[in-house]
């Protein structure tokens, strides 16, 4: 078996195009790790009352009031449970969307 050019030339083309090919083929770096849950805490600013039980995040919006008064808020569920709104200017579900709970504050509980 002579090696000639044309014959180095294909072998290294082809391991270019197997290298190329075995890239794309498998996932861009490590899969995403979620962020550790934070230990629950005190529920910051005032409590938004709903009538139902926490279930996690298919409920309505009920932190958009505070979007109209820029005030920390979290929601006081009717099971006790409490999830803490994004902080103003954001007026997202953000504890409920996650699933993280908050201690709320003896005076609202």
């Amino acid at each position: 078996m002579q090696v000639t050019l044309p014959r180095i030339v294909g072998i290294v083309c082809g391991l270019m195009f197997a290298v190329v090919f075995v890239q794309s083929v498998l996932p861009e770096g490590a899969p995403p790790v979620p962020p550790p849950t934070p230990p629950a805490g005190s529920c910051i600013g005032e409590p938004i009352t709903v009538d139902y039980a926490f279930s996690g995040w298919l409920k309505p919006h009920a932190c958009a009031l505070q979007c109209e008064d820029d005030l920390p808020r979290y929601i006081l569920y009717t099971d006790g449970k409490a999830t803490q709104c994004q902080t103003p200017p954001g007026c997202n579900d953000e504890g409920e969307d996650r699933g993280i709970l908050c201690e709320p504050s003896m005076k609202s509980a």
